[in-house]
C-alpha cells in the first residue's frame, strides 16, 4: 500500500484514500506507535505525515482519544479551519479585509447599471462589453482569450479543475496563500515549493522545482500573500528561459494589483503562449464585487467558458456593468489612489516598528506583513490574551513548516504598531 514510506509519502497516499473514500469519515486511526511499527518506519515519521494530514485538514486529532478522519475538505479557509479556534478579540489583524472607509460608492455605478441593462432576461453574452474593453487596454500581454469568474480564486479553481490531474506537481511560493494551497490539495495535485526574495521565486530554486516535471507554476506576482514580494522585470527575464518551451501552464494572480504600488510585470510579456493571468477587484473596489478576469492560453480559457456555461457559472454581468464604470470613473479612481497611499503607509508603519525591534519582515509590499520569530505560538497568545488577533505560519506553508512565521494584516487603522513589534521580538529572543 505504501510504496513511498517519507511522511510525505505516506500522507499523500492516506490522502488519496479519504479522498476516494475507501478509508470512511469518522473511522479512528492507528496509534503513531502502532503505524509506525506496521510501515517499519520511525514514530516522527508518522507523526510529521500526522502533521501534513491535519494541515489539509483530511484527519483532526484528540489528545485522549487519538485522531479521526474528517473527510475531504471544502475550498474555503480549510487550513485556518483546521487550527484551534482563537478567542475574540478587539482588534482582529489575522485576516486581510478592506478598510471600509478606503473603499469607493458602489450604490451609483449599481444603479446606473440596472437603469441601463435589460436584468429581466438572460444575457447573450457572459461578459460584459464594456469590461472586457476596459480591460483589453490594460492587459499587460496580448491574450488569446479572456472570460470572467466569480472572483480570483474561483478562477483558479476553475483553472486548475481544466489542468490538472491527481498527482500532477503545481509549483508554488515556499510561502503562499492559504486559498491557493486548498486548492492544490482540492484537486489531489502535489505542491512544491519554490524559494522567494523580494523579487519572486529565485531562479536557482525554480531550476531545481522544474526537474520535478510539474504540470503549473501558480504565482502572486503583486502584494503576494503573506511574503509581500513583487515580480521584478529583472527575475522576469531572469526566469523566462527556464520555462521556455516546458510543458508547463503558468498561472498568475495579481487580485489587488489596483493597490499595488510597485511595477505591473507579468511573465505573459515573455511567454504569452504559456500564460494565464487572474485579476479581481474586491480589495480594492469591494468584497460584493465578486468579478475575476481570467485571459491567457487559449485552449484552456475556453474549456473554463464551456464549462461555466453549462454550469451557470458566471458573475452577473450588472456587477460586471457596474465594475466597468468604477474603473473608467475618475472620482473612484481618486478613491483608489488615496486607498493605495494609506495601505501603502499602514504597512510600513507595521515594518518600520518591527525592525526598530530587530525583526526582519519580509517583502516589499502588500496588505499584510510576513514576520520569521522563534516562538510564534507564544506571541500569538500573548497578543490574544490583549486583544489582538494575529495569523500563525503554518496555514500559508506547503508542508506545515511556517510555524515559525507569523502574518499581520496592515490594512485596517490602529495605534498598536509597537506593542505587537515589543510582543513578537521576545517571543524571538
Amino acid at each position: 500500500m505504501f510504496t513511498d514510506r517519507s511522511a510525505r509519502g505516506i500522507a499523500d497516499r492516506l490522502g488519496d484514500l479519504i479522498h476516494s473514500g475507501e478509508i470512511a469519515q469518522g473511522l479512528r486511526l492507528p496509534t503513531v506507535r502502532a503505524l509506525a511499527a506496521a510501515l517499519h518506519v520511525g514514530p516522527t515519521t508518522i507523526a510529521s505525515a500526522w502533521a501534513q494530514l491535519r494541515q489539509r485538514g483530511l484527519i483532526h486529532s484528540d489528545r485522549r482519544r487519538g485522531s479521526f478522519v474528517r473527510g475531504p475538505g471544502t475550498l474555503a479557509g480549510r487550513r485556518f479551519a483546521s487550527l484551534p479556534p482563537a478567542p475574540p478579540v478587539r482588534l482582529d489583524l489575522s485576516t486581510v479585509f478592506p478598510d471600509p472607509a478606503l473603499l469607493p460608492d458602489l450604490s451609483g455605478p449599481m444603479a446606473s447599471a440596472v437603469a441601463g441593462a435589460h436584468w429581466r432576461t438572460y444575457p447573450q453574452d457572459t461578459v460584459d462589453a464594456h469590461l472586457a474593453g476596459v480591460l483589453h487596454a490594460t492587459w499587460p500581454f496580448e491574450a488569446e482569450d479572456f472570460t470572467v469568474t466569480s472572483g480570483a480564486q474561483d478562477a483558479v479553481h476553475r483553472v486548475a479543475g481544466v489542468v490538472l490531474r491527481p498527482h500532477d506537481r503545481v509549483l508554488v511560493e515556499e510561502f503562499a496563500a492559504a486559498s491557493l494551497l486548498d486548492i492544490v490539495e482540492d484537486h489531489r495535485a502535489q505542491a512544491v515549493p519554490v524559494r522567494c526574495d523580494d523579487e519572486g521565486p529565485l531562479p536557482e530554486a525554480l531550476k531545481a522545482a522544474l526537474a520535478t516535471r510539474p504540470g503549473m507554476l501558480l504565482l502572486q506576482t503583486r502584494m503576494a500573500s503573506p511574503y509581500g514580494h513583487a515580480l521584478s522585470r529583472r527575475r522576469a527575464r531572469a526566469l523566462t528561459p527556464m520555462l521556455a518551451g516546458q510543458d508547463i501552464v503558468i498561472l498568475e494572480q495579481d487580485t489587488a494589483h489596483e493597490l499595488a504600488p510597485t511595477p505591473d510585470v507579468s511573465l505573459g510579456e515573455f511567454l504569452p503562449e504559456q500564460t494565464l493571468l487572474v485579476r479581481s477587484w474586491n480589495k480594492s473596489h469591494g468584497p460584493h464585487l465578486r468579478v475575476g478576469a481570467l485571459a491567457g492560453i487559449g485552449r484552456v480559457v475556453s474549456r473554463v467558458r464551456a464549462r461555466q456555461k453549462a454550469t451557470g457559472g458566471w458573475p452577473s454581468v450588472l456587477t460586471q456593468h457596474a465594475l466597468a464604470q468604477m474603473l473608467t470613473d475618475p472620482q473612484t479612481r481618486e478613491t483608489i489612489s488615496r486607498a493605495r497611499a494609506t495601505y501603502r503607509h499602514r504597512r510600513q508603519q507595521m515594518v518600520q516598528a518591527l525592525r526598530e525591534q530587530g525583526l526582519t519582515p519580509t517583502g516589499v509590499a502588500g496588505l499584510s506583513v510576513w514576520v520569521p520569530v522563534r516562538d510564534a505560538a507564544t506571541a500569538i497568545r500573548s497578543l490574544a490574551a490583549d486583544g489582538i488577533g494575529i495569523a500563525p505560519g503554518a496555514p500559508f506553508s506547503v508542508h506545515g513548516d511556517g510555524r515559525s512565521h507569523v502574518r499581520i494584516a496592515t490594512t485596517l487603522w490602529h495605534d498598536e504598531h509597537a506593542r505587537i513589534a515589543r510582543v513578537l521580538a521576545d517571543a524571538h529572543r
